[in-house]
C-alpha cells in the first residue's frame, strides 16, 4: 500500500497548489472526477482507502488516480460507448449517491435514496452490444449526443425513475436505438416515469420484441423537438399511459406490428388529461399496415389542435367469434378537431378514417380518402367508413373532404345524431364523394316498394340496411330470414298506394349494403356551412336519416344517382339554399307518411331528377303532406309528383303555390325565370340535363293566392344575381324571353 500512500500525498500537494485542476479516480471503466476545491476535503484512511466528498475508494490495484486540467460539470454523468466497452465519467460531487456498474458496454446506474438533486446523463458513442439502465426516485435529464446503441438481449435504454425524465436530442446529432428480439422488455426505449422530449437532433428507434417506445406515464414533445422516427416495432410505435402531448417536431412511424401511437388511461381516474392524445403542433406521419391496426388510438380523447398529420392504414379487418376489429386511422372515445391538418388514406377492407363515440370539428382541415372494399360474412356485412360515430357527429367548422370508392362505403356514418354548422349560419366546407357500388346486390328503380325503418342493431346486415318490407304476414319473416327481398306493385297514377304515384316501377331490390355519402340513425340538423355531396352508383344516397332532416342555413348541393335526401321521418327546408339533383331516383324522399313530410319554411329547395317517371323531385307519398310554413322557395321537377294530382292542396300555406299539371320539357343550359304579372323575377333556375317534368311544385317568395305567374326562358345566365348556386339564381332582375307556361297560384 506504500505506493498509493506516496501517490496520494503527492496529489494532495498538487491540488493544494493548483485549485483549477481536477482529480480523476478511475475504477475499471468508471471515472469519478473531482474539482480541486472538492478534492481538498478528502480523507486518507490508514493507507487502505481514501474518502472524497463522502465516497470511499479502496486503494488497490483496480484504482488509479491522476490530476488533469479537465473542467468538471457538477451533477453530470457522461457515458461514451466504444464497441464492446463504455467509459463512464461521474462528477465527483454526486459520487457518493450513485452505484455505477459498467459490464462491457452495458451500463447500470442506481441513484441512492438520499440523492438531493436532479442529475444529467449524457450518452454518446456506438455499441452493438450495449445498454443504459438507470433507476432512482428523482427527476433526471438524458442527453442523447450522437448515440448508436443496440442491445441484443433487452432494452437499449431503460429508465426506471418514476418521475419526470427530460430527453434531449442534442442539436445536429443522430441517435439510433435498437433492442433484441425475444426478450421480456416492454420496449426498445422504456421510461417508467413521464418523458419530455426536446432538442433539435434526430432519434431513430426500432423495437424487435414489443414496442419501440413505452412510457408508464405521459409523454410530451416540446416545440424544440427535431425528428423522431420509429423504424419498426413488433408492437406499437409509441405505447403511452396517461397522455401524449405533441407540441412540435417531426414524428414518423412505420413498420409497426400494431398501432402507431396508443394512449391508455392510467388506473388513477384523477390523473390530468387521462387517456388523451393532444396534437398541438409539429408534423406527424404514421403508416399502419397490420391487421386491424390503428394509426392513432386513445382511450378517451384525440384532439387535433395544430399538428399536420398524415396517416395511412392498409391493414385488413379481423373477424373473430365475438368481436370485429377494423383498420382505423384515428380511434378514440371522442375526437375533436380544432386546428391543424389531418390527411388520411385508408385501403384496408372495411377500414375507417375516423372512428369514435363522438366526433366534433371546430376548425382545421380534414382530408379522408378511403378505398377499402366491403366484406360479407355468414350473417353480417362490413363496409368502409370515412367518419363513424357511435353517438353524435357535430361538424361545426373547418374544411372536410371525404372520398369513398370501396363497395358499400359510407362517407359519414352516425348511429346517433348529426349536426352541421352553428346557429349563426356559419359552418364547415364539407365535400363527400362516393363512387363505390353496393356490397351485394342492388337494383335501382321506382316506387314499387313498401317501406319500414331498419332496426338500428342490424345496420351492417345486408338484408336490413336498405331493404323495404311488405305488409303482414311476410314482413315478420324479415327478422329471421337473411337476404330476404320483396317487391310490391307500384301505385296507380295519382294514387296514394304504397308504391307511390305514377305507374308502378320495378322498385329497388337490395340484398346488400349500399354506398352512401352521409347515413344517420338519428336526427340531422344543418345550421350552416357549404356542402357538396356526390354519389355515382345504384342505391347510393346522398343524405339519409332514419329520423328527420332539418336544413336551417348554409348552401348545399347534392348530385346523386339515388335519392339526394331520404328520411323515414320529415324533411324541413327552414333556411339556407339546397339543390338536390338525382339522375337515378328521387331528389328528396320522405317516408313520414303524414302532414309536414316535406316542409318549405324560409329556406330554398330546388329538387329535380332526370331519371323520369316514376322518380320525382319531391316524394312524400301524397302531395297534401307537403307544408309551406314560411316565405321560402320550393321548386321540383321530374316525373309526376306522386300520391296526388293537380287538385291536391296544401293546408294553411303561408304563400302562394302551384302543382303544375302540364308536362314541361326543360332543356339543359336554358335559364328559366319564374316571374309575376309585372315581370318581377322571383327566381331563375337551370338544369345540367334535359328533364320531362309532368307534375311538380312551384312556390316562391312573394307568390300570392289567385295571382298569375309566368315561366319564361333565355339562353344566357343572369349576371346580376345576388346568389348563384348550382343552377339557382336568386335576387336577379333577369326576365326570360321565351314563354314556357303560366299558372294561377293557390
Amino acid at each position: 500500500m506504500k505506493r498509493f500512500s506516496v501517490l496520494l500525498v503527492s496529489l494532495i500537494a498538487v491540488l493544494t497548489m493548483a485549485k483549477a485542476q481536477t482529480m480523476n479516480v478511475k475504477m475499471g471503466e468508471v471515472t469519478y472526477v473531482f474539482s480541486a476545491d472538492q478534492a481538498g476535503d478528502m480523507v486518507y484512511n490508514d493507507g487502505t482507502s481514501v474518502t472524497i466528498l463522502g465516497r470511499t475508494f479502496t486503494l488497490d490495484e483496480g484504482v488509479s488516480m491522476e490530476v488533469t486540467d479537465d473542467v468538471v460539470d457538477d451533477n453530470t454523468i457522461s457515458v461514451n460507448y466504444n464497441g464492446t466497452s463504455a467509459q463512464v465519467t461521474v462528477a465527483g460531487n454526486v459520487a457518493r449517491y450513485l452505484t455505477v456498474q459498467a459490464n462491457g458496454a452495458h451500463v447500470s446506474i442506481v441513484q441512492g435514496a438520499d440523492l438531493p438533486y436532479e442529475l444529467t446523463y449524457i450518452l454518446g458513442g456506438t455499441s452493438s452490444n450495449g445498454s443504459f439502465y438507470m433507476d432512482g426516485s428523482l427527476k433526471a435529464s438524458i442527453v442523447l449526443n450522437g448515440l448508436t446503441l443496440t442491445n441484443p438481449d433487452s432494452a437499449a435504454v431503460n429508465i426506471r425513475n418514476g418521475k419526470r425524465i427530460s430527453v434531449e436530442l442534442a442539436d445536429g446529432t443522430t441517435n439510433t436505438l435498437t433492442d433484441g428480439a425475444g426478450g421480456t422488455q416492454k420496449a426498445c426505449f422504456a421510461v417508467k416515469g413521464h418523458t419530455e422530449f426536446k432538442g433539435g437532433g434526430t432519434l431513430n428507434i426500432t423495437g424487435k420484441t414489443a414496442h419501440a417506445f413505452w412510457g408508464k406515464e405521459y409523454v410530451e414533445l416540446k416545440k424544440s423537438v427535431g425528428t423522431i422516427k420509429v423504424l419498426g416495432a413488433v408492437g406499437d410505435g409509441f405505447n403511452v399511459n396517461q397522455y401524449f402531448d405533441m407540441k412540435g417536431g417531426t414524428v414518423t412511424i412505420t413498420g409497426v406490428g400494431d398501432d402507431g401511437i396508443q394512449v391508455s388511461a392510467s388506473d388513477d381516474e384523477t390523473d390530468e388529461q387521462n387517456g388523451q392524445m393532444l396534437l398541438k403542433g409539429g408534423t406527424l406521419n404514421v403508416t399502419a399496415t397490420a391487421t386491424a391496426a390503428k394509426a392513432l388510438k386513445a382511450d378517451t380523447l384525440i384532439n387535433m389542435a395544430g399538428t399536420v398529420a398524415t396517416l395511412k392504414v392498409t391493414g385488413a379487418l379481423a373477424v373473430e367469434t365475438d368481436d370485429v376489429s377494423y383498420g382505423t386511422a384515428v380511434r378514440a372515445l371522442n375526437f375533436v378537431m380544432d386546428d391543424g391538418e389531418l390527411n388520411i388514406t385508408a385501403t384496408g377492407t372495411a377500414s375507417r378514417g375516423i372512428s369514435a363515440d363522438k366526433i366534433i370539428t371546430n376548425g382545421g382541415t380534414i382530408n379522408i380518402t378511403n378505398s377499402g372494399a366491403g366484406q360479407t360474412g355468414t350473417n353480417d356485412s362490413y363496409t368502409a367508413k370515412g367518419m363513424k360515430a357511435d353517438t353524435n357527429i357535430s361538424l361545426n367548422a373547418g374544411t372536410i373532404t371525404i372520398n369513398m370508392s370501396g363497395t358499400g362505403g359510407k362517407g359519414i356514418k352516425s348511429s346517433g345524431s348529426y349536426t352541421q354548422g352553428l346557429t349563426d349560419g356559419t359552418g364547415p366546407t364539407l365535400t363527400v364523394n362516393t363512387t363505390g357500388s353496393s356490397l351485394g346486390g342492388s337494383t335501382g328503380g321506382g316506387g314499387g316498394w313498401w317501406s319500414r325503418e331498419a332496426p338500428a342493431d342490424f345496420d351492417e346486415m345486408p338484408e336490413f340496411e336498405d331493404m323495404p318490407l311488405p305488409p303482414p304476414p311476410l314482413e315478420e319473416l324479415a327478422d329471421t330470414i337473411a337476404g330476404i327481398r320483396f317487391r310490391g306493385p307500384g301505385g296507380g297514377p295519382g294514387g296514394g298506394g304504397p308504391g307511390g304515384g305514377g305507374p308502378g316501377g320495378p322498385g329497388q331490390e337490395s340484398s346488400g349494403s349500399s354506398a352512401k355519402a352521409i347515413k344517420v340513425q338519428g336526427t340531422v340538423v344543418i345550421y350552416g356551412g357549404e356542402t357538396t355531396i356526390t354519389t355515382k352508383t345504384d342505391g347510393a344516397e346522398g343524405l339519409e336519416s332514419k329520423t328527420s332532416i332539418d336544413i336551417q342555413g348554409g348552401k348545399h348541393y347534392l348530385a346523386c344517382y339515388d335519392d339526394c335526401m331520404n328520411s323515414s321521418g320529415k324533411i324541413f327546408f327552414n333556411g339556407g339554399v339546397t339543390v338536390c339533383y338525382s339522375n337515378g331516383n328521387d331528389a328528396v324522399d320522405s317516408n313520414a307518411g303524414t302532414a309536414g313530410a316535406i316542409t318549405i319554411g324560409n329556406g330554398v329547395a330546388f329538387a329535380y331528377t332526370t331519371r323520369g317517371a316514376p322518380e320525382e323531385g319531391f316524394d312524400c307519398d301524397n302531395n297534401s303532406y307537403i307544408r309551406i310554413t314560411g316565405t321560402g322557395i320550393g321548386i321540383s321537377a321530374g316525373g309526376a309528383q306522386g300520391g296526388g294530382s293537380s287538385s291536391s292542396t296544401i293546408s294553411n300555406a303561408q304563400q302562394g303555390y302551384a302543382f303544375l299539371t302540364s308536362t314541361i320539357s326543360y332543356t339543359a343550359n336554358r335559364y328559366y325565370t319564374l316571374s309575376d304579372a309585372s315581370g318581377n323575377n322571383l327566381v331563375t333556375y337551370s338544369f345540367p340535363a334535359s328533364i320531362s317534368s309532368s307534375l311538380s311544385l312551384l312556390t316562391a317568395t312573394g307568390m300570392v293566392k289567385n295571382s298569375t305567374y309566368y315561366i319564361k326562358y333565355s339562353t344566357t345566365a343572369p349576371t346580376n344575381a345576388k346568389t348563384a348556386f348550382h343552377g339557382l339564381y336568386l335576387g336577379s332582375t333577369a326576365t326570360g324571353t321565351n314563354s314556357v307556361t303560366s299558372f294561377t297560384a293557390k
